[in-house]
């Protein structure tokens, strides 16, 4: 059941039943405790999805606070913002900055990603 279902809590669940065949004792205390350990680890998974929550944030900001930047500045000033895409220097810088934003969203996406 275990290879079908691929859970970890249906994994403690299975090894704790296994541990308390071999070792005999009481099965509902067993139980009891494995049902412990489920729920501290869902509460542990929602304690970091809170501590996590403002690094998310952070980088869905600096994600598309550059994109906003160019657009506010192209409402602004047009003929200056179009020298971006008119001039191979600035289709170059553009397609580095693109690249940068993407890797950057990459790498603040994997330190904020925990798992438990």
């Amino acid at each position: 059941m275990i290879d079908r279902v691929p859970l970890q809590d249906l994994r403690i669940v299975a090894t704790a039943i296994l541990i308390q065949k071999e070792s005999g004792g009481n099965l509902a205390e067993v139980l009891d405790k494995t049902a412990h350990v489920i729920r501290e680890r869902f509460r542990l998974k929602r304690q970091i999805a809170t501590h996590t929550a403002q690094g998310r944030l952070t980088g869905w900001i600096l994600t598309f606070m550059p994109v906003v930047l160019g657009f506010a500045l192209y409402w602004v000033n047009p003929t200056m913002m179009s020298l971006l895409w008119k001039t191979p220097i600035g289709v170059k810088l553009m397609w580095i900055a693109s690249g940068m934003i993407v890797v950057g969203g990459f790498i603040i996406r994997q330190i904020v990603n925990m798992d438990v």
